[in-house]
């Protein structure tokens, strides 16, 4: 398995979606830290202009989780829809190599790589403003570099984004559609952090769990019956 996930890295541009992803890290870590330095606060520590903005953790979560939910999404649509849609599956196919192991290989393959891009680039960003938090900052970090909880936070709301983008994975190689696995990732998006009334969907821990689920029994079958169905 692990021979054919460095294959899949060798068949790809992988040192472009380095650069990507570097670029994109930079631009959120420059992005926050002007967020972080230029929002005003008031006497008891809460922001003035805009009250929902609780610490930086937060704004750092949500921006990182929906860059990356909807770069890994683009990822296994490049890996795995496009190869059916332009048939170099079927080339894959031929070799005398389980199909399932092909597909899981692929999805693995995207999912190592976006998730150790997500941890480094969430540690680089926190780092980033927990070095410059000396100079005086508009809002509160809400995170402790030095705590062992905050590496596993992280990694677990790793494991959590990038594993989600099965379900954009499994929607589009359903309808044969790589625009669906980006229409796709940003609702589930949308969904994980939206606001209902007075309700609030991102702090709901049973819906990130659900989701979870979900996503896993998405990638389940996405690979079940690849054996029996033929090449789209």
């Amino acid at each position: 398995m692990w021979k054919l996930i460095r294959l899949e890295w060798k068949k790809y541009p992988m040192k472009k979606y380095i650069i990507k992803q570097a670029v994109i890290i930079v631009v959120l870590g420059l992005l926050l830290f002007a967020m972080c330095f230029n929002v005003p606060i008031d006497e008891l520590g809460t922001s003035e202009s805009v009250p929902e903005l609780e610490n930086m953790a937060v704004q750092i979560d949500l921006l990182t989780n929906l860059v990356f939910l909807v770069f890994t999404s683009s990822m296994l649509s490049s890996f795995i829809i496009k190869a059916y849609n332009n048939k170099t599956q079927s080339l894959m196919f031929c070799y005398p190599i389980s199909r399932k192991k092909i597909i899981l290989s692929q999805m693995m393959a995207v999912w190592i790589f976006c998730a150790a891009a997500l941890f480094l680039g969430k540690l680089f960003i926190c780092l980033l403003l927990d070095l410059s938090s000396g100079v005086g900052t508009g809002l509160p970090l809400g995170y402790d570099v030095l705590s062992v909880n905050f590496y596993l936070q992280n990694i677990l709301k790793t494991v959590l984004t990038v594993t989600l983008a099965f379900i954009p994975l499994y929607i589009g190689k359903l309808m044969k559609s790589s625009r669906a696995v980006i229409i796709t990732s940003f609702l589930l998006f949308s969904v994980m952090n939206g606001n209902i009334g007075d309700l609030t969907l991102r702090a709901n821990m049973i819906l990130p769990v659900f989701l979870f689920g979900v996503s896993l029994i998405c990638g389940f079958l996405t690979v079940h019956n690849v054996e029996k169905e033929d090449v789209m």
